[in-house]
């Protein structure tokens, strides 16, 4: 099967919050140009985020796609343990588009093991080829329905793809069935988030906690279900926490800085953005958020939108997920 390359999902700025009639359009408006902006990461937005061929991240993908179309041509020799040891290590390294193309191998050679199933669409989640993970894992789903494994990873990819009701009856099947593993109450809390159900979402993401306590990449996803529930000081609580271990990405600091830039506090915002993004567009990002806190006349439009659209965030918010 041929690996489909797509641009990476950007890690995190969230692209809506439930603030207040005016904040939950800001966040939608401010979070696109840094997920545009942002690459490297899979996150749970739609697939048509996708970040520009400008970002450093971007380039890097097109040198590793050339790298693993060499490597694939190369695979037929090689034996399917040799192959599974690269793929592993592949994923290891977090050189997703080398691990997609070999579990691609794999998944050609059996399109019905698991384990290489459930492999090879995460590392197509990693590089942002969504629909075809969709596919790859709703072939397995036919005849794993039961497999929580299976139920795990076919939530996670229905949750970036923006299908959040099928997505949580499969996460939730899937905790129910593997009370263990803490991706699972994460990502479960994740398709929660996007449907407004906070509470729950962060229910969730203690279950999540107490299984792996301190785990910055479950309180960035807390500190985002916070921002847009509207409790912004406890969002820059926990956001806070998590930017201050060491195995913190950009998923956390770019969430703080916009729940800081929401807050007024521009200076640090500022500096955490420019941590990820290159300053021009930090900056600008800052500026258009800014501007727009100081607008009445956009203000009385985001209002507008809002009851056009009921009430409910404008987009989907893009989230750290392994």
């Amino acid at each position: 099967m041929t690996v489909t390359v797509e641009m990476p999902q950007a890690p995190v700025i969230a692209a809506a919050a439930r603030l207040t009639s005016r904040r939950t359009h800001l966040f939608a408006s401010v979070a696109l140009g840094a997920l545009i902006a942002l690459g490297g990461c899979a996150g749970t937005g739609t697939s048509t985020d996708r970040a520009t061929s400008t970002s450093p991240a971007a380039s890097n993908v097109t040198t590793k796609t050339a790298d693993a179309a060499s490597a694939k041509e190369d695979q037929p020799e090689l034996g399917s343990d040799d192959i599974r040891k690269a793929a592993i290590e592949a994923t290891r390294t977090q050189d997703y588009v080398a691990a997609a193309t070999y579990w691609s191998t794999l998944y050609d050679r059996d399109p019905k093991d698991v384990d290489t199933v459930v492999h090879y669409s995460r590392a197509l989640r990693q590089i942002g080829s969504l629909e075809q993970s969709g596919n790859v894992m709703q072939k397995i789903y036919l005849t794993q329905a039961d497999n929580a494994d299976v139920l795990a990873e076919y939530g996670k990819v229905l949750t970036s793809l923006g299908k959040t009701d099928q997505a949580v009856a499969l996460l939730q099947h899937a905790s129910e069935l593997n009370k263990n593993d803490w991706t699972l109450y994460s990502a479960y809390g994740v398709a929660l988030d996007q449907l407004g159900r906070f509470d729950e979402a962060q229910a969730q993401y203690g279950a999540a906690l107490a299984l792996s306590p301190d785990n910055p990449t479950i309180l960035a996803n807390l500190g985002l279900s916070y921002a847009q529930s509207g409790d912004l000081d406890g969002a820059e609580k926990v956001l806070r926490q998590a930017v201050a271990d060491p195995r913190c990405d950009a998923h956390a600091r770019q969430n703080l800085a916009l729940v800081l830039g929401i807050k007024g506090n521009f200076a640090e915002a500022t500096r955490l953005a420019n941590a990820d993004l290159p300053a021009q567009i930090a900056e600008n990002n800052l500026t258009y958020m800014h501007e727009m806190l100081a607008a009445p006349a956009v203000y009385k439009q985001m209002e507008q939108l809002d009851q056009q659209s009921g009430g409910k965030p404008a987009s989907t918010p893009a989230i750290a997920q392994p």
